[in-house]
């Protein structure tokens, strides 16, 4: 199962990013407002998830490229069924 991570991005006064898996769709991380603590929370979840071995981690370095695969994964999800890594 393929995780996609988005960038992290400025948003209603706050930082965060965007998670995506087939099983668990579109998620939004907390709005944190420092920088920094937005990237910890990021740097965590991967550390976490590289500790499923049925999970792959891609971590997009642009909103475009994130919504560019989102858009591949729901197309890809209605003709193959995967594990999930939630």
């Amino acid at each position: 199962m393929e995780m996609l991570i988005g960038p992290l991005v400025e948003r209603n006064g706050g930082y965060s990013y965007d998670t995506f898996t087939l099983a668990g769709g579109l998620r939004s991380s907390f709005r944190y407002l420092r920088l920094d603590a937005a990237r910890y929370d990021q740097r965590a979840l991967i550390a976490e998830a590289n500790r499923d071995p049925h999970c792959t981690i891609r971590l997009c370095e642009t909103q475009t490229e994130f919504e560019r695969l989102v858009e591949a994964a729901h197309v890809e999800e209605t003709t193959v069924q995967v594990p999930s890594c939630d």
